[in-house]
């Protein structure tokens, strides 16, 4: 309501990301303005796909989450900017303004959290084995612990296991966390099948 109050045309709405990715394919919006926690796709994956399949379309990232792995995820992913939900409105628009026109449009004291969490943080990291890396890709693309049990021909209670040893590796609490900070470190890539 406000967008369109200040005379932006909103051509189309979507509920999950796989949606997004669809309704980009046959409105062609100028921009899409793209949240992270979205059903079937992640607003990063989504993000991805879009960029992937037209370097037209911009996407500004409306995001609730100002941590580091999230800003580096949306950064490989391709968006153009991304804002806090707790902006003002006219920090929205001008935000859609600057990306709408080619510009970037990245909230500042997100990114200098980003720069200063990657100057000061030391890597805590254990390597995933080949298999937790094949589960975290499978995970980061969506797939449910039955769904990726059944690809990889082994118990959604095993997958859970391989889960909760990644997440204690990388020192995460949830799925969404393990996947963002594992794209952002380059520990897997979903354009080749897996490994970095």
């Amino acid at each position: 309501m406000y967008l369109e109050s200040v005379g932006v045309e909103v051509i189309g709405e979507a509920t999950t990301g796989a949606e997004a990715v669809k309704l980009v394919r046959e409105l062609h919006p100028d921009v899409v303005l793209m949240d992270i926690h979205m059903p079937e796709l992640t607003g990063i994956e989504a993000t991805r796909r879009i960029r992937q399949e037209s370097d037209e379309v911009r996407v500004l990232v409306l995001t609730a989450y100002d941590d580091p792995a999230y800003v580096h995820a949306l950064l490989d992913a391709g968006a153009d900017g991304f804002i806090l939900k707790t902006a003002e409105f006219s920090e929205l628009y001008k935000a859609l303004q600057n990306v709408a026109v080619g510009r970037s449009a990245f909230d500042a004291q997100v990114m200098a959290k980003a720069v200063q969490h990657d100057q000061n943080a030391l890597v805590l990291v254990e390597g995933l084995s080949d298999r937790e890396v094949e589960i975290l890709t499978y995970a980061a693309r969506g797939l449910t612990n039955k769904q990726i049990g059944r690809d990889l021909f082994i118990s959604d209670r095993t997958v859970q296991g391989h889960l909760q040893n990644i997440f204690q590796k990388l020192g995460v609490a949830t799925r969404t966390e393990a996947v963002t900070l594992a794209l952002s470190r380059g520990m897997i890539s979903l354009s080749d099948g897996g490994h970095p």
